[in-house]
């Protein structure tokens, strides 16, 4: 009989809710959490696709998610969440006894008796307790325990993530913790902030699930190690203890902040250091405090170091560069510098010369025939760093020879082969990227670091470049004179008004090339419309480049109506509405993603790289049907992914969790991207208190053909005036000030 509702079948995307017995299993992979299996419903065969790995045969689940009519599978759910009910009879609840070691049919009956319909609960709570009570002997109930955690493990880690959308952190947290995964999660759920970057709110809500309390330590430790982290994500390394125990206050929702001696007790600990000076006590993550004072280290023997016998004063420039260009005097002292100092730096703005700067420091030290080396952060920078200068260059983690799970082959034992290292869009690079590199600085070798100072501050803690610029310690070029060229670039010419807090013109001047564009949409559902239009029809016409690989927008927020989640919505809507769904349909097949969060240096993946989803590993249309079973289940192989260059890499599925849309991305996750067409949101619905001066800089100057801001004007002037500056904390000029004392 079918199930009682009003049509049969249900309509493709209504919602499912109820209670559905599993009666097999067709796929599962343990790595995603994702499987396909089959279910009862109401007296109804039916299909259900998601992170269902946790589910057993026999077992009833409440079951939420959306239909979705398979023209060759019938009726299916697509499923968000599946809470287990209970086994769904007794004769199920002893066959799953029994697959526990030195657990036979006598004493499963024994459990079930002792415990009822609650039994697997109760041999949760206490497994070895549980066994003994059954009979077994200590050592058996031991070894009954190793072998219960082997059969709960997946199952618990995804009850204890799944209703809070972390099934995907499953796999890793089981190969952090082996078999006891879901048992240390039950104990330190706080523990999942700092190993596996979860958030305070949702750790939080973990743990009062399973009973923690408020006053609890480990809350007070995670809510304050959380708050260091949210510093460094906004650029600080330190937070001043008034205000970081202020902010603690605020994710505990207490009356008072927890008390100054608190640090001083995780400082003895080992997870905080503190520091004091005129100003304020300043508190670190003990890792990022060895790290900052590791490059105030590394710098400082740079500068008081001798230099390499290959590299001279070239002293006299050419008469012109390479490209029969003259450089300017600033540009020469940048290029001196780099033959000099053993550490020096050349910063600009865009239009300012430092592509030029860096040809002729390759060409005069080609000339001596030293060693040289060109690198950048990011895989799209070293390949404009190549294509602009002619001089081959590769990312920080190639030049390093990263090793999977080992880390790069040259550091301080094993350094770099080269006289000479050149660092381009250097303001990219955080605090950990510039000290890693820094490590594999032999004896004698010059790094030369190039950026632009007034840029965003880098994902990760710290602003390095321009904290060495300010500081005043390291020798800096500092570009200022606009080439000809450059110069009649309205988006070159806007963003040197950005910088020193005025609104771009958006007025072509006689001989300007028309590159900046401004479009006044006060209606915020208005301006999402006019973004989805230019990015689908009117810019790829005008400019003849593709919407996907040629254009980004970029947003200050996620959320709202002109929020990073809603574009992304829209412009897949347009871009790729018939893209075939895989694994449970978040991603399809040609959409463009982003890796966030993580760097995979193995694949060369980083955080913020852009990528285009080719596949599922294992698709195809000669793939045995039987092995497909439903749409969608290959993706627990992981998904191919096109990169920059025309590479294409194997995502793992333990890591497509991390894959996000990119149609539209923030400008922190996009400081990386050069695209010829940049669309740059600036709209009070767009988060307007959140788009600052660093940002819209370095949004508009991601484009090489045209930027659009679309908004209102006022938004643009708001934010050119509002500089962010002040909210970040490092303490790295003082520490070199101090080492040079």
């Amino acid at each position: 009989m079918a199930p009682q509702l009003a049509t049969w079948p249900p309509a493709d995307g209504a919602a499912f809710a109820g209670e559905v017995v599993v009666k097999g299993q067709r796929f599962a992979n343990e790595e995603s959490g994702f499987a396909v299996l089959d279910g009862e419903w109401d007296g109804e065969r039916i299909a259900l696709v998601g992170p269902l790995v946790h589910l057993e045969q026999g077992e009833r689940a409440a079951v939420a998610g959306t239909w979705v009519i398979d023209p060759r599978y019938g009726p299916q759910v697509r499923v968000r969440e599946a809470h287990p009910v209970a086994l769904a009879d007794d004769a199920a609840v002893l066959a799953y006894l029994r697959r526990v070691r030195h657990v036979g049919p006598r004493r499963a009956a024994a459990l079930q008796q002792a415990f009822g319909a609650e039994v697997l609960n109760a041999i949760d709570e206490d497994p070895r307790g549980a066994f003994t009570r059954a009979g077994l002997t200590p050592q058996r109930a031991t070894e009954a325990t190793r072998s219960w955690d082997a059969l709960r493990a997946t199952r618990g880690l995804h009850l204890l993530l799944a209703p809070h959308g972390l099934a995907h952190l499953a796999s890793r947290i089981h190969q952090h913790y082996g078999d006891r995964a879901h048992r240390v999660v039950r104990e330190r759920p706080y523990d999942l902030t700092s190993v596996f970057g979860v958030g305070f709110v949702t750790a939080d809500a973990i743990a009062h699930g399973l009973g923690a309390p408020l006053e609890s330590p480990a809350r007070t430790r995670a809510a304050i190690l959380h708050a260091l982290g949210e510093g460094e994500r906004d650029g600080s390394t330190c937070q001043p203890a008034a205000a970081l125990l202020l902010r603690t206050r605020e994710l505990l929702s207490a009356q008072a902040p927890p008390p100054a001696a608190f640090l001083a007790e995780l400082e003895e600990g080992g997870d905080v250091e503190t520091e004091q000076d005129d100003e304020a006590v300043w508190v670190y993550r003990a890792e990022t405090a060895r790290l900052e004072r590791e490059l105030a280290e590394r710098v400082t023997a740079l500068l008081d170091g001798d230099g390499s016998d290959k590299l001279s004063d070239p002293v006299e420039p050419p008469d012109a560069g390479a490209d029969g260009v003259e450089l300017t005097a600033e540009q020469w002292a940048g290029v001196r510098g780099a033959f000099v100092h053993r550490l020096s730096v050349v910063t600009g703005g865009p239009g300012t010369g430092k592509t030029a700067s860096i040809r002729m420091i390759g060409q005069i030290a080609r000339d001596q025939r030293a060693r040289t080396m060109l690198v950048a952060p990011t895989g799209r920078a070293a390949l404009r760093m190549t294509e602009a200068t002619g001089l081959d260059a590769s990312t920080v983690h190639s030049a390093l020879g990263w090793i999977p799970g080992e880390g790069p082959v040259h550091d301080e034992d094993t350094p770099l082969r080269c006289d000479l290292v050149i660092v381009d869009e250097t303001s990219m690079a955080n605090l950990e990227l510039l000290v890693t590199l820094l490590r594999a600085i032999g004896p004698g070798t010059h790094v030369v670091l190039v950026g632009d100072a007034d840029q965003l501050a880098p994902v990760g803690a710290g602003k390095p470049f321009a904290e060495l610029v300010a500081s005043g310690r390291v020798p800096t070029a500092r570009l200022q004179h606009i080439f000809r060229q450059a110069a009649g670039s309205m988006i070159v010419q806007g963003a040197h008004a950005i910088r020193v807090g005025n609104p771009p013109s958006f007025v072509r001047a006689e001989e300007m090339r028309h590159d900046l564009f401004f479009i006044a949409r006060p209606d915020p559902v208005a301006a999402r419309e006019e973004i989805v239009s230019l990015v689908s029809e009117r810019l790829p016409q005008h400019y003849g480049v593709d919407p996907n690989a040629d254009i980004q927008v970029f947003a200050p927020i996620y959320r709202g109506e002109l929020g990073i989640d809603a574009l992304n919505r829209s412009l897949r809507a347009a871009l790729n509405p018939a893209g075939r769904e895989i694994g449970n349909g978040r991603l399809r097949v040609g959409d463009k993603l982003m890796l966030v969060g993580r760097n995979l240096h193995e694949l060369g993946v980083m955080n913020g790289t852009l990528l285009r989803l080719l596949d599922e590993v294992g698709g195809g249309s000669s793939e045995d049907e039987d092995a497909r079973d439903a749409r969608g289940a290959r993706e627990a192989g992981g998904v191919l992914v096109g990169v920059d260059g025309g590479a294409v890499v194997q995502i793992p599925a333990t890591e497509v969790g991390q894959l996000q849309l990119a149609y539209a991305c923030s400008v922190h996750r996009g400081q990386g991207i050069e695209l010829p067409i940049a669309i740059v949101v600036a709209h009070p619905a767009a988060g307007g208190r959140f788009l600052r001066r660093e940002m819209l800089y370095t949004a508009i100057t991601r484009s090489t053909v045209a930027t659009v801001i679309v908004g209102t004007p006022d938004m643009v002037a708001r934010a050119a005036r509002t500089t962010d500056a002040g909210r970040r904390h490092s303490r790295l000029a003082q520490r070199l000030d101090a080492l040079h004392a």
